[in-house]
């Protein structure tokens, strides 16, 4: 009897044991695979899942998962490298409350098709998370004359933002100003008086809904709202 006795507290202590430390590894494989599942993929990929007591995570709850990826590719979108947090997160039920993080080298779809990145910043509950998008001004120069060129015929000789929201346009023997706008589309236009032409947009993938558009600090800041919940397989 002893003996047996002794089997079964050995065998309970070598399960706590294993709840206590096996359940990161258990959730955090969980997570990648329902990543993947939704069509996300990566060059390196890092996914950690932390709770206090860690065996809450074999019931599949976490307070904290973090995802590090480099070399994203989302479906048809692609980033070099994702960086989130995500909290109060039920991995089963693939649920979160909130997000936050950055996206760093996100392509963007441009009218003279060369590659174009932005970062996205995001911090907000997961269904509809904050998301702000830096474009320096180099980059809206070099978008703004390819776009010129390819509906008016004529690229202009210089740009310049200018808050709160406008671009001045410098073409031979004029200066033309014009205002960003988010399309019906859901792409990011300029309108002047010669008429309104698509300057970049994001891959229509990537769940985020652009809603305002400023120019802060020399760059263009771009904001919207981020479905994470689609955007990590819920």
């Amino acid at each position: 009897m002893r003996g047996c006795l002794f089997v079964v507290v050995f065998a309970a202590i070598v399960l706590s044991v294993a709840a206590w430390f096996g359940s990161p590894i258990l959730a955090s494989t969980l997570i990648q695979a329902g990543l993947d599942n939704a069509g996300y993929h990566a060059a390196t990929s890092t996914v950690s899942a932390t709770s206090d007591p860690p065996p809450k995570l074999l019931l599949g709850r976490a307070d904290q998962v973090q995802i590090d990826g480099t070399d994203v590719d989302f479906r048809t979108f692609h980033a070099s490298r994702l960086e989130l947090t995500l909290t109060d997160v039920d991995v089963f039920a693939r649920t979160a409350a909130r997000i936050s993080g950055r996206i760093s080298g996100a392509e963007l779809t441009t009218t003279d098709a060369l590659p174009t990145t932005a970062d996205v910043a995001l911090d907000g509950v997961v269904g509809a998370a904050n998301a702000t998008i830096v474009v320096d001004p180099a980059t809206i120069d070099r978008l703004v004359k390819a776009a010129f060129l390819a509906k008016f015929g004529v690229a202009p000789a210089s740009t310049e933002l200018v808050a709160p929201a406008t671009l001045r346009i410098g073409v031979p023997g004029a200066t033309i100003e014009g205002a960003f706008v988010v399309d019906p589309d859901g792409a990011i236009a300029l309108t002047t008086r010669l008429g309104s032409t698509v300057v970049f947009r994001l891959d229509p993938s990537f769940p985020l809904r652009l809603s305002s558009i400023a120019v802060e600090g020399g760059n263009l800041r771009i904001t919207g709202v981020l479905d994470a919940e689609t955007l990590l397989g819920g």
